[in-house]
């Protein structure tokens, strides 16, 4: 089994993310192809997924980082004993019928055969955000796969919380199945040092989400 990771940044992506991002997987083992390009994110990963001779092809976004190599590895297993892909649960709820849970490419996996099968492009389109179409299409073809739901969020977004489905909700610093931690929003310069910190838990053994918000709460 072939596997590769990728990550995209734009020339606009705080060196501090970046930097961070790097020393995580550095210090979890998990070798990453980090690609300084400006261009969009949906067609970046059809083309790698288009060039990529590896069996899982696998992304994470540059401010979304691992928390634990097995459980990362898990996953991995999961997509190529499957022939499947895999990502975190997301909601575009800017994009009508802000309902439909996806696999999201922060933390994405896909099996070079799936995607040769379903031929769908990773851009964005007037129904999807990006990534979402491919979801559709799997769907519409009964194809399974799976998502990576929300265990936690630190802070609320500046236009309120993200609702999930009918799951709950996910915001600013997510936590997903004990597996990656999402920070979003990182253009936000007040945020940078909320990632910096989470990224230097980890390599230190000291992250903990315990105090932070649980993503299935009823009070919002």
């Amino acid at each position: 089994m072939k596997i590769e990771f990728n990550t995209l940044h734009w020339d606009n992506t705080p060196s501090e993310i970046i930097d961070s991002h790097k020393s995580v997987t550095e210090h979890l083992n998990i070798p990453v192809n980090y690609y300084n390009e400006n261009t969009n994110h949906g067609l970046w990963m059809d083309r790698i997924c288009r060039q990529s001779k590896s069996d899982i092809i696998g992304f994470f976004d540059s401010d979304c980082i691992p928390l634990d190599h097995s459980k990362i590895m898990d996953c991995v297993r999961y997509v190529f004993r499957s022939k499947t892909f895999l990502g975190v649960a997301q909601v575009s709820n800017h994009i009508p019928p802000k309902s439909h849970v996806y696999a999201a490419p922060a933390f994405y996996l896909i099996h070079k055969e799936c995607w040769q099968q379903l031929q769908t492009s990773l851009t964005e389109t007037w129904r999807s955000d990006v990534g979402e179409e491919l979801t559709y299409n799997a769907e519409d073809k009964g194809i399974r796969y799976r998502c990576l739901y929300p265990d936690t969020f630190e802070k609320e977004p500046s236009e309120g919380l993200w609702p999930l489905g009918n799951f709950g909700y996910y915001g600013i610093g997510t936590t997903f199945a004990g597996t990656v931690y999402h920070l979003y929003q990182a253009r936000m310069g007040q945020n940078i040092e909320l990632f910096v910190k989470r990224c230097r838990e980890v390599i230190s053994g000291e992250f903990d989400n315990s105090t932070h918000y649980d993503s299935k709460i009823f009070n919002y």
